[in-house]
């Protein structure tokens, strides 16, 4: 990825919006119930676009699956489904303003200056509910995480691109089975972890160089003359995950300069539940008009 290309336009991409607003989205599967399951039996990374301008599934590999299904339902019918078997599984489901294929995978529109979501400095909402299934065999502290995608930008105009990493273990925090968890990190000043590629040092081999809250992520961003942009949200499983893992996502809500937005996972209604609603409606406009 030419990674300076998506630094062209930043300023127009930025502007910060001064009134606090609040919104929610539902993100419905491609599929009727029982919703989608995308799944990648190889090694390398995949993704696949089931309809959504922003949301993708993305990153699977390793027999991990990922899909927007009624397994776990959660507020409504459905949420962000995540399965993996063995510890090569990985599965993720990634916002991106303008999602580009890239070699099967998705990536940020790089020539598209509003794939720069925000400043890390002006994100003031980030939290998300997510469930871990008993039957799970993987490490008992395990949950989906939920990842910002940054971009850093240095002095130089270099660029380095990585994730910043929510996970509660690092954060004194229990995990519970059958029954959904909600995180604030932004509420509660959580910290994250950064992967290596982000250029601050290696979590492999000083984990707590890297993990910090995001108001102490900002210091160090600014003591290495770093400026740190948020290109996607990211909520998935695996990794090297040893063992089995189900669970799911939901409500996931981010937003800048206190204006935000929360994405609600939903199996689409099959069509006969359409047109059966339809036939309702109209069996209630002519029951009405009788009346008259």
């Amino acid at each position: 990825m030419q990674n300076s290309k998506l630094i062209l336009g930043l300023c127009a991409a930025l502007v910060a919006a001064s009134a606090f607003a609040q919104a929610t989205v539902t993100v419905y599967s491609q599929n009727p119930a029982p919703g989608d399951q995308f799944t990648n039996p190889g090694p390398t990374n995949q993704g696949s676009n089931f309809g959504n301008a922003n949301w993708v599934y993305n990153n699977t590999r390793g027999g991990g699956s990922v899909g927007i299904r009624n397994n776990y339902p959660r507020s409504g019918n459905g949420s962000a489904y995540f399965n993996s078997t063995s510890g090569s599984g990985k599965a993720d489901i990634e916002y991106f303003f303008d999602p580009q294929n890239s070699g099967g995978n998705f990536v940020p529109n790089q020539l598209n200056p509003n794939s720069i979501l925000g400043t890390l400095n002006q994100l003031t909402h980030l939290s998300y509910e997510w469930y871990r299934d008993s039957i799970s065999t993987a490490p008992n502290h395990l949950h989906p995480v939920l990842r910002l995608g940054i971009l850093r930008v240095n002095q130089d105009n270099s660029t380095n691109l990585g994730y910043l990493v929510f996970e509660r273990i690092y954060n004194n925090l229990s995990t519970l089975t059958n029954s959904w968890q909600s995180d604030d990190i932004i509420g509660s000043n959580y910290g994250l972890w950064a992967t290596a590629s982000l250029g601050f040092g290696d979590p492999n081999l000083n984990f707590y160089q890297v993990f910090k809250t995001i108001p102490d992520w900002l210091n160090a961003a600014n003591a290495a003359n770093a400026t740190l942009y948020v290109i996607s949200v990211n909520a998935g499983i695996g990794s090297g995950w040893n063992g089995t893992f189900t669970g799911a996502v939901d409500n996931i809500t981010f937003g800048f300069n206190n204006t935000y937005t929360t994405y609600n996972f939903e199996v689409v209604p099959e069509p006969a539940s359409m047109v059966a609603l339809g036939s309702g409606l109209i069996g209630l406009l002519g029951l009405r008009r009788r009346k008259r």
